[in-house]
């Protein structure tokens, strides 16, 4: 039988656009924050932060990069959801350090981790080896299954995927609490990028307003596109 919690959290789950006051208790949102940190991302390397805004000044900025959109103005917590393609060394580092620790490198980690994973994402000075990282990727599958050796582009796709997968992992755990979200992509990138003193690499993927919905928080009815629009098989 499926588990009836899980199907309830998706389907109550909602984007919301006027919140309580209510705040958001710490140990709701460490809670689930760390079942964010369990969402898939490409090869684990995890390139994704939660920014917790809460200083008064940082909140009011924010609330302007976002455009002053209701849903940021009125939550009680907003978090700024951050995508980092220049981590991928210093986590994958953390990764062979860790099965380190629980004994030798299976030969397939160290490939992995030592060898397959710096020939993807080693871009060269200015990105210049991208371009024909995905010339020879796209030549190699003329004859065989080749996987696409990523350019600079095509590593910060899978950046964003990846973060995007947490921030849905954040929101589904939120509504499993009792509490609401609304994620956000209508915001100045740039804006945004300075107050949060961000790298170079790093984006903003999304800002996500929290809290619990008041009685207008839900603004229309949930429309889905067909079925067969959506799914296909071969």
């Amino acid at each position: 039988m499926p588990e009836s919690g899980f199907y309830s959290a998706v389907e109550a789950r909602r984007t919301v656009r006027d919140f309580l006051p209510e705040p958001v208790p710490q140990e709701v949102l460490n809670r689930c924050l760390d079942a964010a940190r369990l969402a898939p991302s490409s090869s684990n390397l995890q390139p994704w932060e939660f920014v917790v805004i809460r200083d008064p000044k940082a909140r009011q900025a924010a609330n302007a990069a976002c455009l002053d959109q209701m849903p940021a103005k009125t939550a009680p917590l907003l978090i700024a959801l951050v995508t980092h393609r220049e981590t991928w060394r210093r986590n994958r580092d953390e990764i062979v350090r860790v099965f380190e620790g629980r004994g030798p490198l299976r030969p397939s980690q160290a490939s992995y981790y030592k060898k397959i994973i710096p020939l993807i994402y080693t871009t060269g000075p200015l990105g210049i080896l991208g371009p024909l990282k995905r010339v020879f990727s796209r030549v190699g599958s003329l004859f065989k299954p080749t996987p696409n050796l990523m350019s600079q582009a095509d590593i910060r796709v899978m950046a964003h995927k990846s973060t995007a997968l947490a921030a849905a992992t954040f929101m589904l755990a939120l509504r499993a609490e009792g509490y609401d979200s609304c994620p956000m992509e209508g915001f100045d990138p740039w804006r945004a990028k300075a107050l949060l003193g961000l790298p170079r690499g790093a984006e903003v993927n999304m800002f996500l307003a929290i809290g619990k919905r008041s009685e207008s928080g839900v603004w229309w009815d949930r429309v889905l596109m067909p079925r067969d629009w959506v799914v296909r098989e071969l």
